[in-house]
């Protein structure tokens, strides 16, 4: 893992900053290579809106209404929130896994203040940019483990009724958090009938979204997936209850939350986008595990296309 950041390290000061020519809306209000991903903070000042993006224009990791930041800009952001109807309680302890902005805890500590927060992001300069760039703030409820997120997984001892995996290092989740042996850990730290719910890009970027899909069938026993509408971003939310709340069981309670919670998000109507796994599920797909990576995956793919 060292050589891994030693080699990511050299690369970022031998090619350094790799930006995209702005709109002429655009203005840059920051730039960086940190040890793990380019971080670019942009503001659109026709839009009045303001993003973290890495070098690809199109693929961006947070952002916020520059005359309303606790309002959720981002389809993803807003469609994560659906996976609380899954809950048969208001969640007390909650993890998120990758801070982006931190759009998502913060609106979510606006709604529940009396659950507890814990966010594991491994970069100290993303959390910088988040507390500058976005309003984000700790408190007495809330707080970053500036750690890697499976290495936080597998060494905390709290157990949680909702975990959130929104980690990316520019366009891509990083591969030892996709693994069957990284959700098995997750899912042991949850309380009974917790929920998981994980941010993912589709195959159109993805090329190892099939093998996902797998991989989280195997790790619990339910999953359900949301499509966004405008976006390329899925919506995986994972359950270890022993029965699936069926579609129309998560409209009603999404409905009540949406109202009790007073979520200016439409919950109900994301969560009438409730598909089942199957149509994704691929008997050719492979699980993700940590002596499988990727790599091996797409060399594997190759070859059987010969």
């Amino acid at each position: 893992m060292l050589r891994i950041f030693s080699l990511l390290s050299l690369w970022l000061l031998l090619f350094p900053l790799q930006g995209f020519a702005l709109e002429p809306s655009e203005k840059l209000l920051f730039e960086k290579n940190s040890l793990y991903q380019y971080i670019q903070v942009i503001e659109d000042t026709a839009k009045k809106e303001r993003y973290v993006r890495n070098q690809k224009r199109e693929f961006t990791q947070g952002g916020i209404y520059v005359n309303a930041p606790d309002k959720l800009l981002l389809e993803f952001t807003q469609m994560s929130f659906v996976s609380l109807a899954f809950l048969d309680r208001d969640p007390k302890a909650v993890l998120f896994v990758g801070l982006g902005a931190g759009a998502m805890p913060k609106y979510f500590a606006r709604r529940y203040p009396d659950a507890n927060i814990d966010i594991a992001e491994i970069d100290p300069d993303m959390l910088a940019v988040a507390q500058k760039y976005f309003y984000f703030k700790e408190n007495e409820g809330m707080k970053v483990h500036v750690d890697d997120g499976r290495l936080f997984v597998k060494r905390t001892k709290k157990k949680y009724d909702w975990i959130i995996l929104d980690a990316y290092q520019n366009d891509y989740i990083p591969f030892h958090l996709t693994t069957l042996e990284f959700l098995e850990e997750v899912r042991s730290k949850l309380k009974e009938n917790g929920v998981v719910v994980a941010n993912i890009t589709s195959s159109f970027r993805n090329k190892f979204f099939d093998s996902m899909v797998m991989t989280y069938k195997k790790a619990f026993p339910h999953l359900a997936i949301f499509r966004g509408k405008t976006s390329g971003n899925f919506i995986f939310v994972a359950t270890t209850g022993s029965i699936m709340k069926d579609k129309e069981n998560v409209v009603v309670r999404a409905r009540k939350i949406q109202s009790d919670r007073k979520f200016d998000v439409d919950l109900a109507e994301i969560a009438s986008r409730h598909e089942d796994s199957l149509p994704y599920e691929w008997e050719g797909a492979k699980i993700l595990t940590d002596d499988f990576a990727p790599v091996n995956l797409y060399q594997h793919q190759k070859s059987d296309a010969r």
